[in-house]
């Protein structure tokens, strides 16, 4: 099983963020799509596009205490900035896709005893 990582560049410094645990519930893929449609009387269709959005939805069911949640927490408040970082799906190769935070906040959510529980999602940084 490939284990992803984030990795964010904070004053010069690249830091990297391990993942203990692999996220659960990760779609292949989520676009969305801004569009506007017209209908005309005699039926025919326009459809005029803005643009397409992909996103990542993760859902980590399993965050340790301790050094795990702190180097999330580090993460999150970086990304909660506006900050630009690269998820790469296999920390063990070296594709990767640059996302932005979707959304302004984060709560660790009580799981367990020594567990915590997030879900997070990343828009797609187009260039």
């Amino acid at each position: 099983m490939a284990y992803p990582k984030i990795t964010y560049t904070v004053g010069g410094t690249v830091n990297t963020l391990p993942f203990t645990y692999p996220p659960t519930g990760v779609a292949a893929y989520n676009a969305v799509a801004t569009r506007h449609d017209n209908l005309s009387s005699s039926g025919v269709r326009e459809s005029i596009l803005e643009r397409i959005d992909n996103f990542l939805d993760i859902t980590m069911a399993a965050v340790l205490s301790g050094t795990d949640v702190q180097n999330w927490n580090a993460f999150m408040q970086y990304a909660l900035e506006g900050g630009q970082f690269s998820y790469y799906p296999d920390s063990s190769q070296s594709s990767f896709t640059n996302y932005w935070l979707e959304g302004t906040t984060w709560q660790a959510a009580y799981r367990a005893p020594g567990l915590y529980k997030f879900k997070l999602k990343f828009r797609q940084v187009v260039t």
